[in-house]
């Protein structure tokens, strides 16, 4: 697959991966996301993967098997965005990862492969998995 910027009022920010349990509305119960498996996938994005579990809301046993993520922009949209719309927060500026992971308990990752496409550091962090 290939994900890439569009203009910034689209929820997401050009994730190959997103999961959250953050609420939809506020006073809203978050949802309960467990036993997902990402197998065999491959993907160019202009962003990392975000995966969100909430305060009351953890993501339970999720799994990365054969995965290769590779990197690259070539949109003029900013990055440096972690996108939790339309729940949790908005827009929070971070660096970003190659994988930004939280509020997750039992996470397997088997042969992940992320590559940075040249010229493309720019506003990543320097290590691949945020928590």
């Amino acid at each position: 697959m290939h994900t890439r910027y569009y203009h910034p009022s689209w929820w997401g920010r050009a994730e190959p991966i997103h999961i959250t349990t953050c609420p939809r509305y506020p006073g809203s119960k978050e949802g309960t996301i467990l036993d997902v498996f990402f197998i065999n996938i491959s993907s160019v994005s202009e962003n990392g993967g975000f995966l969100a579990g909430s305060r009351h809301s953890l993501l339970h046993n999720l799994k990365f098997k054969n995965v290769d993520l590779t990197y690259k922009r070539w949109t003029n949209y900013t990055g440096g965005l972690y996108d939790y719309r339309p729940g949790c927060q908005d827009l929070v500026k971070h660096k970003t990862g190659g994988m930004m992971l939280e509020q997750i308990s039992s996470l397997e990752i088997d042969n992940v492969r992320m590559r940075w496409s040249r010229g493309s550091l720019k506003g990543w962090d320097v290590n691949p998995l945020l928590f």
